[in-house]
């Protein structure tokens, strides 16, 4: 078995722009001269009969925006029907909600009328008797055996597909925090350096992303898979931290390699399955994904893992290509920090009182810690790798010297609870001053209802850890009209004469957020003191300002006017303008107007 390791030349993003000219047919690999550059064909051979599904993908992430939706053939994605576009809503300023409903209305409509056409064809119907921008249905389906069969069965497999341009581009400014780190990571394990764009077609770097299957984080691991691969405990879960589930996914990549002797079915494996790409092998007797790809039935080998492996080479293409298709796009600065290893538990808030650092920071910093260890009711465990800010080492390993022996225990805090008749885990968590959500982490329980009489369940502790609370008084359960009147108070926005307050939802940026309100990215940035906007949460609470007006913004540590810029999502010159600044020079404590037009 032949391994390809990273010691080789890799090209960077800097290569000269090679669009990918590919000659359809048989499933073998296209010649190397005719390939992109930015792929080895030894490494990621593209079959012929994937090659239009790569092209698919491509227009997907740099062409077609969010606000477009793809009508296309599910099995042949050269097909496209028609684009369905939402932009007119967006530009006379429709809600969110609007355009959801718009969307769902004129695609059923959209899908409805080409499955007409096409059913007209299979009854023989001349292609010139139809509306004129369904003429061409013929002319792009005539590769496709089956003569007049194929509309009836094209009739049925109708599928959208939204663009993810306007995401993509997202997520090349999140992934320059990253993309350092993760190279590291991967020549470490001898994995091509390619894989480094995985994270474009699992979560587009949202690392609180998660699906509907329970993958999380930016590297989508389910919770059986992680904990194969992954540090994750109730203190921490390493899914949530891109750096570490990198690690995680070079691991699980190589096994699979090893395993399947192929990158195009470790690939593919990341979303079906190893076991399931060994069965496709010995069940068709190949290791060619062209041929596994069109060839393989399986009731879980679907859409998504049909077009794993060609989305992720699009993404790679895409992402080498940025420049020409994101001009003016750049990637945020490597995030930096220090690592202190301790040899046993310990209070993060202790460390952050000793130390001075704002705990905001250290969360930040941290993302795989659960909130029960910023709240400091569980301890950071000595295995994990605690990040502090860059040069501040030194402080903290003498803060951790200093604590008393006591302040430092050999195992996590915690206390044990005998489930009683009658309990359920809401009661226990307000018991306890706890909540649902930390005791199944605790306690590993995948559902809220399955505890039982006689089961022992772990209480994380509160405050410093050291000693259970007393248990307090059972809280009155309210009746459901009450607890959903108090939900829907806590998820829908809150009107003050000045602002509005917004739940960020799973998957939100504070781009989409600011342009949901119609206020700048600024305006957001500045109300919530957002040290890091590209790295907000599901649950956290926004201030929105009335929009149109320009924002104070006093400069921090590490901050460049092309970085503010980004951030602020305007440009250098409009600041530059408004603060009559002749160059880029800026210095620390310096205010700057940052304009809202």
């Amino acid at each position: 078995m032949r391994n390809h390791r990273c010691d080789r030349p890799r090209l960077s993003g800097l290569l000269p722009v090679c669009t990918v000219l590919l000659a359809f047919g048989a499933s073998g690999a296209v010649a190397q001269e005719r390939y992109h550059p930015a792929l080895d064909p030894e490494v990621f051979p593209l079959p012929g009969n994937l090659a239009a599904a790569v092209e698919f993908w491509k227009d997907v992430f740099a062409t077609y925006t969010s606000d477009q939706v793809i009508l296309h053939d599910e099995r042949h994605l050269n097909v496209v029907y028609s684009v369905v576009d939402m932009s007119d809503l967006r530009a006379t300023g429709s809600s969110e909600l609007q355009i959801d409903r718009a969307r769902i209305r004129r695609v059923r409509a959209e899908m409805s009328r080409i499955a007409k056409a096409l059913r007209d064809l299979a009854a023989g119907r001349p292609a010139m008797d139809l509306p004129p921008d369904r003429r061409s249905i013929p002319s792009q389906m005539e590769n496709i055996a089956g003569g007049r069969t194929k509309y009836r069965r094209a009739a049925g497999l109708i599928r959208s597909q939204r663009g993810l341009r306007d995401r993509f581009e997202e997520a090349i400014e999140i992934s320059g925090l990253f993309m350092p780190g993760i190279q590291r990571t991967l020549a470490e394990y001898g994995l091509p350096a390619e894989i480094r764009c995985l994270p474009f077609v699992e979560s587009m770097f949202n690392y609180r992303a998660r699906s509907k299957v329970g993958a999380s984080g930016a590297w989508q691991f389910t919770a059986s898979t992680g904990r194969a691969f992954l540090q994750m405990d109730e203190a921490v879960d390493a899914r949530s931290d891109v750096l570490l589930a990198a690690e995680g996914a070079a691991r699980k990549l190589r096994q699979d390699y090893e395993s399947l002797e192929a990158w195009p079915l470790a690939l593919t494996a990341y979303n079906h399955g190893a076991g399931g790409m060994a069965r496709a092998v010995r069940r068709l007797g190949t290791r060619d994904i062209g041929v596994i790809a069109e060839k393989y039935r399986s009731r879980t080998f679907g859409f998504a893992s049909r077009n794993f492996y060609p989305e992720f080479l699009a993404a790679v293409i895409v992402y080498v290509d940025r420049d020409r298709h994101f001009p003016g796009v750049e990637p945020f600065p490597e995030i930096r920090f220090d690592v202190v290893d301790r040899d046993r538990y310990v209070a993060l808030t202790d460390l952050a009182t000793a130390t001075g650092v704002e705990m905001d920071e250290l969360a930040e910093l941290n993302p795989a810690l659960d909130r029960s260890v910023l709240a400091g009711s569980l301890l950071v465990p000595p295995r994990y790798p605690l990040r502090v800010p860059a040069g501040s080492a030194p402080r903290f390993e003498q803060a951790y010297a200093a604590l008393s022996p006591e302040r430092k225990p050999d195992r996590q805090a915690a206390f044990g609870y005998r489930v009683r008749r009658g309990d359920t885990l809401g009661a226990i968590a307000r018991r306890f001053g706890s909540s649902v959500s930390e005791l199944q982490r605790a306690n590993r329980l995948p559902r809220a209802d399955r505890i039982y009489v006689g089961q022992r369940l772990r209480i994380p502790q509160q405050g410093s850890g050291r000693t259970a609370p007393p248990p307090v008084q059972r809280a009155a359960v309210r009746a459901p009209e009450e607890r959903t009147a108090a939900a829907e108070t806590r998820n829908s926005p809150q009107e003050t004469p000045s602002e509005i307050v917004h739940v960020v939802r799973s998957g939100e940026s504070v781009h989409r957020i600011a342009r949901k309100y119609g206020v700048t990215v600024a305006a957001v940035v500045a109300a919530n003191e957002l040290r890091r906007p590209e790295l907000i949460h599901a649950g956290q609470r926004l201030r929105i300002p009335a929009g149109g007006k320009d924002v104070v913004y006093r400069v921090r540590r590490g901050d460049t006017l092309s970085q503010l810029a980004r951030t602020f999502g305007t440009s250098t010159a409009k600041i530059q303008r408004a603060n009559g600044l002749r160059g880029s020079r800026i210095v620390v404590g310096q205010t700057l107007r940052i304009p809202a037009e």
